[in-house]
């Protein structure tokens, strides 16, 4: 364990400042991916640029789009499935913290890369913005 709780501070600020600028932009689109995809619970992903942790979900998401992410950071919604099979994969101890989905996207669980790691939480249809 660090003996130090503030050393990855400013990456966890960052990661909260991610969470509460795309909050709305993401339940927006998890209700649409729940209106395009009944009975599919969706996962939200915000992973920065520079996350050379969450190099395998670039490579994975590169091939699940088609489109070179190279240098770009991704914001968007995946299915459950699709999030488990890279993180089983890549990082295998996010698997017990994130959080269960609901398949009308009311719970959207929310993976956040960044410099120094993932952050897992959970973004509610309903709750005040952070």
């Amino acid at each position: 364990m660090s003996g130090d709780p503030f050393e990855h501070f400013e990456q966890q600020l960052r990661s909260h400042e991610l969470i509460t600028e795309h909050r709305d932009l993401l339940l927006a689109e998890a209700a649409e991916f729940v209106r395009q995809h009944p009975g599919t619970p969706p996962v939200a992903l915000i992973l920065e640029a520079d996350t050379s942790e969450a190099a395998p979900l670039w490579a994975a998401l590169q091939r699940a789009s088609g489109h070179d992410l190279q240098g770009r950071g991704f914001l968007g919604v995946v299915p459950r499935a699709f999030a488990l099979q890279i993180l089983r994969a890549n990082a295998p101890a996010t698997l017990d913290w994130l959080a269960p989905a609901t398949a009308d996207g009311a719970e959207l669980p929310l993976v956040v890369a960044t410099r120094n790691g993932f952050r897992l939480g959970v973004l509610r249809r309903g709750d005040a913005a952070p």
